[in-house]
C-alpha cells in the first residue's frame, strides 16, 4: 500500500541503511545519522533554507538526512530509509512489508480530503453517488478513508478494479478540473490541489466542505472536540530503531515541533515563500487557501509528539477498518512509541 504523498522533505542526500539487511527485531547505532523519506514540504524548507535545520543539528550533533520520493511506502519497505512519513492506517502494511513491527512515533498533518461535485449538482452526499464517476489520486490512502466512510454510512462499496461506484485514479492536479469539464461526477481533492476550480467555484465541496478528518469526529470517533484523526503523516520507523536510538528518534521530532512552531508563527510567509507546495498559482489563490486553513481546517497538529488519550483515539481507526472490512480481524494494532520532548 503505497503512502499519501502530502508532506515531506527535499533531498539533500540519498537515505541508506534503515532497515537493510537487518535482522528482524534488531538494529544498529544510528551513529547521530537519521535517514528519512517523505514527499516535498514547504516547513521543511523553510526550517533547511532559514538555516534552523542546520543550527540545530550542529547543536544537537545529530544529522537528518533526508530523500524525497512519492513512493515513501517502497522506499522504506526496501530499507532505504529509517524514518518514513505514512499515514496511521497504513502502519500495518508496513509492519507486514518489512515483517517485524512498525512504531508510529510521531505525528503531523490530519486528513484534509474533501469531496467536492460540480456546482449545481444533484449529489448531496457519499450515498447520492452509488454507481458514479469517483476521481481520486490513489487507490489506497485518502480513498481508504472515504471507502470506510461509504461502507458505513451507505452500505457501499468505494474501491479500484469494481464495487458500487466508478473510482478513476489520475494525477492529483486533475482532479478538481475533471469534476469542472463534467468528465467526473465527484473528486476526492486536497483543497490545496483543487485551488483553480474552488477559487472560481466550478467544485463545490459537499459536507458544508468539511475535511475526512472534521467527519471523522463527528460521525464515528470517540472524541468530537478532536478533528486531528485519522493521520496522513504520522512518522514511522522500525521498532528495534526507535528502541536503540532514542536521542535520534527524540531529535528528529524536535525538530519537526519546531516546523510546527513556525508554521504557526509564519504561515502565511511560507505560504507565499513556496506557493508550488500548495498549489498556489495565483494571489486569490493564496487568499482562499488562507481563509480555508483559518475558517475551514488546518490540518497541521499543534505538537508532534504523541500523548496517551491521543494514541487511544487514533487506534480507534484500526477496529474501524476491521468494522468494514478494509482490515482483517486478526491484523493487530501497529506499536506507538512515546518519546519525550528534549529538554
Amino acid at each position: 500500500m503505497a503512502g499519501l504523498a502530502v508532506l515531506a522533505v527535499t533531498a539533500s542526500a540519498c537515505a541508506s541503511g534503515g532497515g537493510s539487511g537487518q535482522v528482524a527485531g534488531e538494529a544498529e547505532d544510528a551513529n547521530g545519522v537519521v535517514n528519512m523519506v517523505m514527499a516535498p514540504d514547504a516547513v521543511w524548507k523553510w526550517l533547511d533554507d532559514n538555516g534552523i535545520k542546520q543550527e540545530m543539528e550542529e547543536e544537537a550533533g545529530i544529522q537528518v538526512l533526508t530523500s524525497s520520493s512519492w513512493d515513501e511506502f517502497g522506499v522504506f519497505a526496501g530499507g532505504h530509509a529509517d524514518v518514513v512519513s505514512a499515514a496511521t492506517y497504513e502502519a500495518p502494511d508496513l509492519a507486514d512489508a518489512i515483517k517485524e513491527p512498525a512504531a508510529v512515533f510521531g505525528r503531523y498533518n490530519a486528513d484534509r480530503s474533501l469531496l467536492g461535485v460540480a456546482p449545481g449538482s444533484p449529489y448531496q452526499d457519499l450515498c447520492d453517488l452509488e454507481g458514479k464517476k469517483i476521481a481520486t489520486f490513489t487507490a489506497v490512502s485518502i480513498t481508504l478513508v472515504w471507502g470506510m466512510y461509504a461502507k458505513e454510512m451507505c452500505g457501499l462499496d468505494l474501491k479500484a478494479g469494481g464495487g458500487d461506484y466508478e473510482l478513476v485514479v489520475t494525477d492529483i492536479q486533475n482532479l478538481g478540473d475533471l469534476v469542472a469539464r463534467g468528465d467526473a461526477d465527484a473528486c476526492l481533492c486536497l483543497p490545496d490541489f483543487a485551488l483553480p476550480q474552488l477559487v472560481a467555484g466550478t467544485v463545490t465541496p459537499l459536507y458544508e466542505g468539511k475535511s475526512a478528518a472534521q467527519l471523522w469526529s463527528e460521525n464515528f470517533g470517540s472524541n468530537p472536540d478532536d478533528i486531528t484523526h485519522p493521520q496522513t503523516n504520522v512518522f514511522v520507523a522500525r521498532e528495534a530503531w526507535v528502541e536503540k536510538n532514542p536521542e535520534e528518534a527524540a531529535f528528529l521530532l524536535a525538530l519537526w515541533e519546531r516546523g510546527l512552531e513556525e508554521w504557526r508563527a509564519n504561515r502565511d510567509e511560507i505560504i507565499s515563500t513556496y506557493p508550488e507546495d500548495f498549489g498556489v498559482t495565483s494571489p486569490e489563490e493564496q487568499a482562499y487557501l488562507i481563509n480555508h486553513l483559518d475558517t475551514v481546517y488546518d490540518w497541521y497538529v499543534d505538537s508532534v509528539y504523541l500523548e496517551d488519550q491521543w494514541v487511544s483515539e487514533e487506534k480507534e481507526i484500526f477496529e474501524f477498518m476491521r468494522e468494514t472490512g478494509f482490515m482483517e480481524k486478526d491484523v493487530e494494532d501497529p506499536v506507538f512509541t512515546t518519546v519525550e520532548p528534549t529538554s
